[in-house]
């Protein structure tokens, strides 16, 4: 048997009807599986004034199990002559069978008596009636409305239902209304009822009159007829899938038309045009030649006119008002260069406690002298211009284009630089400092750009961090997640690489007095939520503890950690490897135990350089293991100054040999306090030579 559900609706939120066609399928798939009834394949079908659902292949009736549910142990369960006792009646009465039935079983607690429970397949009628009821509440909408006298909420007027398994209609109902086979078409075009039979056809028959009820086949109907109509006037549509995901849910019959406005509007920036078209109007820009914007647009209507031209008129009248309200911004603000604006910043609050926007772009300026020093040392030029973009970076927040289309910040403020005689690496590392802006988005491009959009992200992230305004579970109102993945990916798309701690203890000191924190912890909690950043993005590819043990001692050297983690993965397939983690595992956890003494230890985790003193190696595998770790440190700076991790990892396992021989023939603690010193820090040796390229004590031992 198939299955149709549809609910109809006044028109819904766009927005909102991917996730209730999502929802209602998860809860008809999940609800078919808990009650045991087979089914098919699950189709959602949705327009604004309809959520459907067709399911395939539904069972007549549902899956019959038995179930052997354990009861008391027998010792409780029956007296010394063998009869079932107060426990047992009690068990099988709640079971619902006879104290007869009970059985006995094994079990690792010892005897116990149980009931075989057999639960009987009920029909799918019924089951599919009772999910049905409970679909409409099950969708979370943003906003919910109630209508009439009634009590029931949905995001809008429930106008019709279609229940149908097979030709039977099933007794569902919601806001008043009861299920029946009768569906509607297109509200102007085709307004009558249409009798459904059964769910087969049904498609087809909405197809007639003036339906697309499938999502899919819609949003490729209005590319496919859009892309016709602009390219019969030789032109070609801009590409905007975002837009097109919004349109096709505001349309059930989409009829795209061709518009003009006046030419001279075009002197108002290519992005202001697009982004006026696309976000009030939902209007495709349109282009005469790659790069060169027309001044058409094509707007999808929903339905068939006779004269498409008052349409056409109509909307272009909107659009005109909008363009012509651009062009006003636009020349109002460049009549006042963005050096004249910077003052107004200090009128802007950021965020309580940390100042005015003016505030925080000092805090900018500041904050790229040291990171220009890191990044590109003896660059004048460079430092330079990412100074001044640094201090123009935000003027633009106080235009009316901005003020109007927030979007554009850093765009707007491109072009007006430009306009005021700006040079172009200024102009362009004011837009990019926002960069990246989204995972699709390339980080910035030129150094200027990656120095000014680097100090923006880590002073948005060391202020808030600073007053206590950390992202917890879903929440990050000021998106720092996003600052941080911005500065994980422009370090590796530019393979940069810097000290993260030093310019975390660099944007620390640049804010107010008055803010008050720990500044050690703080830049610990910053570190190392950068560092998740790092670990989340390459954990998309490789395992979680690959990835942990790399991340965990690499976040100096972001663009080695991808490769590095290829190579770590491949390591395990090294008979030598898993003996080797878990030799170094014991030493890591020897010399942590050791500086958890504090003392002449404490050190030992964060030394750079190893007093090791050679008369007191004993013989052996004592000496043997310090002449190893000093050959194979030598190669291991060879090999990473080359970039050329497989040499590393084959210089560490082999030290798998020596590492053994020492914790078979040496007692590291010995009650000579100096030789017990002696080999602490040469272990300490042994694990800072491993961090240099991985914690492999991380690594999870294979099954």
């Amino acid at each position: 048997m198939k299955l149709l559900f549809e609910i109809g609706v006044e028109e819904l939120p766009a927005g909102e009807l991917d996730m209730a066609l999502a929802t209602l399928a998860k809860h008809l798939t999940d609800g078919a599986a808990e009650h045991r009834l087979t089914i098919g394949t699950v189709r959602t079908l949705g327009t604004p004034r309809r959520l459907a659902v067709i399911v395939d292949d539904v069972a007549a009736t549902a899956e019959t199990v038995q179930e052997t549910v354990t009861g008391p142990s027998a010792k409780a369960a029956f007296d010394a002559d063998g009869n079932p006792t107060r426990a047992a009646q009690g068990f099988a009465r709640g079971k619902g069978v006879d104290p007869s039935a009970l059985i006995r079983v094994e079990t690792p607690k010892g005897e116990y008596v149980a009931a075989v429970v057999t639960h009987e397949g009920r029909p799918a009628a019924e089951i599919l009636t009772e999910l049905l009821n409970s679909a409409f509440g099950a969708i979370p909408w943003k906003r919910s409305m109630r209508w009439g006298w009634g009590t029931d909420a949905f995001s809008r007027p429930v106008m019709w239902i279609v229940a149908l398994l097979g030709e039977d209609v099933l007794p569902v109902s919601f806001g008043g209304r009861d299920a029946g086979r009768t569906t509607r078409g297109h509200r102007f075009m085709a307004p009558d009822p249409i009798e459904l039979p059964s769910p087969e056809g049904y498609e087809a028959k909405l197809r007639e009159a003036k339906v697309f009820a499938d999502v899919d086949e819609r949003r490729e109907a209005i590319r496919e007829r859009v892309r016709a109509l602009v390219l019969a006037e030789g032109l070609t549509p801009i590409e905007d899938e975002d837009l097109l995901d919004e349109v096709v849910h505001l349309v059930e019959w989409p009829v795209p038309l061709l518009g003009t406005f006046d030419e001279e509007l075009l002197e108002v920036p290519r992005e202001v045009l697009v982004m006026s078209m696309a976000s009030h109007q939902k209007y495709f820009a349109v282009e005469k030649a790659p790069g060169e914007l027309s001044n058409h647009f094509v707007f999808v209507s929903n339905m068939e006119v006779p004269d498409p031209s008052v349409v056409v008129a109509g909307n272009l009248r909107v659009l005109r008002a909008r363009l012509e309200d651009a062009r006003f911004f636009y020349r109002e603000d460049a009549k006042k260069g963005l050096a004249a604006r910077v003052p107004e910043l200090g009128r802007v609050t950021y965020i309580d406690q940390l100042g005015s926007v003016l505030d925080r772009v000092s805090r900018i300026e500041a904050l790229v002298g040291p990171l220009a020093e890191a990044l590109y040392p003896g660059d004048a030029d460079v430092a330079a211009t990412a100074a001044r973009a640094a201090h123009l970076c935000k003027a633009d927040l106080v235009t009316g284009m901005v003020y109007e289309f927030p979007e554009l910040q850093g765009t707007m403020g491109r072009y007006y630089a430009t306009a005021e005689g700006e040079t172009p690496a200024v102009a362009e590392a004011i837009e990019a400092h926002y960069q990246p802006r989204g995972a699709s988005d390339d980080p910035a491009a030129t150094p200027a750009g990656v120095l000014v959009a680097l100090a923006d992200k880590l002073d948005a992230i060391a202020g808030c961090f600073a007053i206590g305004l950390v992202p917890s579970g879903s929440a990050d109102p000021y998106a720092l997640r996003r600052a941080a993945l911005g500065i994980v990916r422009t370090a590796l798309h530019h393979g940069l690489r810097f000290d993260l701690r030093a310019l975390v203890d660099a944007a620390l000191a640049g804010l107010p007095d008055a803010v008050a924190f720990d500044a050690d912890a703080v830049a610990e909690d910053i570190v190392g939520f950068v560092q998740g950043r790092l670990r989340a993005l390459l954990a998309a590819d490789a395992p979680t503890d690959v990835v942990d043990a790399v991340v965990s001692v690499t976040l100096d050297d972001m663009p080695a950690a991808p490769r590095r983690v290829e190579v770590v993965a491949r390591m395990r397939d090294n008979a030598d490897f898993e003996p080797l983690a878990a030799a170094f595992k014991r030493v890591v956890n020897i010399v942590r135990k050791a500086v958890d003494e504090g003392g002449a230890f404490a050190g030992l985790l964060t030394a750079n350089t190893f007093d090791i003193d050679t008369a007191r190696l004993d013989d052996g595998a004592e000496a043997g293991l310090h002449a190893a770790v000093e050959a194979a440190a030598t190669k291991v700076d060879t090999a990473l100054d080359a970039g050329d991790d497989e040499a590393v990892a084959a210089c560490l396992i082999g030290l798998k040999g020596p590492i053994d021989a020492f914790f078979d023939d040496v007692m590291v603690n010995t009650d000579d306090p100096d030789v017990r010193a002696n080999r602490l820090t040469l272990l300490a040796r042994v694990r800072a030579l491993f961090n240099r390229f991985a914690d492999i004590s991380r690594i999870q031992a294979t099954a």
